[in-house]
């Protein structure tokens, strides 16, 4: 591969990776809140329309300098890939610990420690993926059980 292809690879990857998501965070009446995709038809409810960064790309594997003891997930509601990490977990019986984005402030100002700009975010050890892979995660669990 020659050095055009290269750049072109990189540049490529580094504008996929975030997707703007429209998100609506709707307040009903009885103060109950909710997070949907699509534009709510009720006129009787508070809506604030959202501006979420979601990561869209490849799931990307590094570390960073924290540590965890148990797997961590960072993640949102509105989230599809969060929903489908959760529930590759839950079905492999990997015991984990969620943050939500939009319920802890906690979780949000992780997020930018982190420097992630999309969720999910899932830390093993010292080891953070961002997006999700059932492969990615897999050897991530099993490069800290062999610390």
């Amino acid at each position: 591969m020659n050095m055009r292809h290269l750049l072109l690879l990189l540049l490529f990857a580094f504008t996929a990776q975030q997707a703007q998501a429209e998100i609506y965070k709707i307040i009903g009446a009885d103060g109950k809140v909710s997070y949907t995709d699509k534009a709510p038809e009720s006129a009787g409810a508070k809506t604030e329309k959202l501006k979420i960064q979601t990561y869209s790309g490849a799931p990307s594997v590094s570390s960073y300098n924290g540590s965890v003891r148990k797997v961590t997930i960072l993640s949102a509601q509105w989230c599809g890939v969060c929903r489908k990490a959760k529930a590759y977990m839950n079905s492999h019986k990997i015991a984990f610990e969620e943050w939500d984005i939009d319920q802890s402030d906690y979780a949000r100002a992780k997020m930018k420690e982190l420097g992630a700009s999309g969720v999910p975010v899932i830390l093993v050890g010292k080891q953070k993926m961002v997006g999700f892979s059932p492969e990615g995660l897999d050897d991530m669990l099993k490069k800290a059980e062999a610390l």
